[in-house]
């Protein structure tokens, strides 16, 4: 079975579900109300075992019951979570997402700035039995450390760049195997929000394989032989929550399984357009055998 280790965040989403994002100030009512795991690199990782594959998640949490309810909720899933730190003296990470009516979200996470600033980053370094590595912008020396050692180890890495970064990511973008942007942070990277110009100059500081995630436009990659498409599979949006942490997930592992880069581009956006198609933001996520159906077409909609 196919191992991914994900490095990064994870948190306790508290979603609300309402009928448009609130505009401005005010009280505003939600007609839905949940609690379920999220975050980048946790979300990745349920995605994976959901997709038939083994992960192990490794990140911090703080040492209270919000962390204790992260790490059993990953657990129930599946996940190994024997690399998980439990840090004294810090809140676990929250959010608050509100969803609307077409899908789309709002969040507002709290995530303390010391969870993730010095302490020991060698759990984040054994990799040991995996056949790839994802890692998220929240934990940068984590990330460090586990892309060098994927690239040692001479198995693939995917960096979830989804949110701009300080310094543009220089320091992780060059040892990663491959680095998928979503569209703000290529944007902030690149200078540029021309899809195609910001990957050529961001190609001009790495060697990874570069793409760019766009929402209900698809994704963007390029590789030796210029910029491709991959279109995005058309569903009727119900929760866009975790949806581009699915598509990371089922990239790295179709990575792991020996599929090539276009390849998994496709399996990973059959895996986003169902997790758009359902609510509950991680609850969401496919199995394989319905990613393996739509893309033979065989897919029946609306799914349960």
């Amino acid at each position: 079975m196919t191992t991914v280790v994900c490095v990064g965040i994870a948190v306790l989403d508290h979603l609300f579900q309402v009928d448009e994002l609130p505009a401005g100030e005010g009280k505003f009512y939600a007609g839905g109300y949940r609690e379920v795991g999220g975050g980048v690199a946790a979300n990745a990782a349920a995605a994976v075992v959901k997709l038939g594959g083994t992960a192990r998640y490794v990140g911090r949490v703080g040492a209270d019951r919000t962390g204790e309810r992260i790490t059993a909720d990953l657990a129930a899933l599946g996940v190994d979570v024997s690399a998980v730190e439990s840090v004294d003296g810090v809140v676990s990470p929250v959010s608050a997402v509100l969803v609307d009516r077409a899908g789309e979200r709002l969040i507002v996470n709290h995530t303390p700035s010391d969870l993730f600033t010095g302490g020991p980053v060698d759990r984040a370094a054994r990799i040991d039995g995996a056949d790839a590595v994802l890692v998220d912008v929240r934990w940068p020396a984590g990330a460090v450390a586990a892309l060098a050692a994927a690239q040692a180890a001479g198995i693939p890495s995917v960096f979830d760049f989804d949110r701009p970064m300080v310094g543009g990511g220089e320091g992780i973008i060059g040892i990663a195997s491959n680095v998928v942007f979503s569209r703000d942070a290529l944007a902030a990277t690149a200078g540029t929000t021309d899809v195609a110009a910001g990957l050529a100059r961001v190609r001009e500081r790495t060697p990874a394989w570069l793409a760019v995630t766009t929402g209900g436009d698809g994704v963007w990659w390029l590789d030796d032989d210029g910029t491709h498409h991959q279109e995005a599979f058309p569903v009727d949006v119900v929760d866009t929550v975790g949806a581009g942490d699915v598509f990371h997930g089922a990239f790295a592992l179709a990575l792991g399984e020996g599929r090539s880069e276009p390849e998994a581009v496709e399996f990973a956006t059959a895996a986003a357009a169902i997790k758009c198609s359902r609510p509950g933001g991680r609850n969401g996520a496919p199995n394989r055998d319905e990613v393996e159906r739509l893309l033979r077409g065989g897919l029946q909609w609306p799914l349960g």
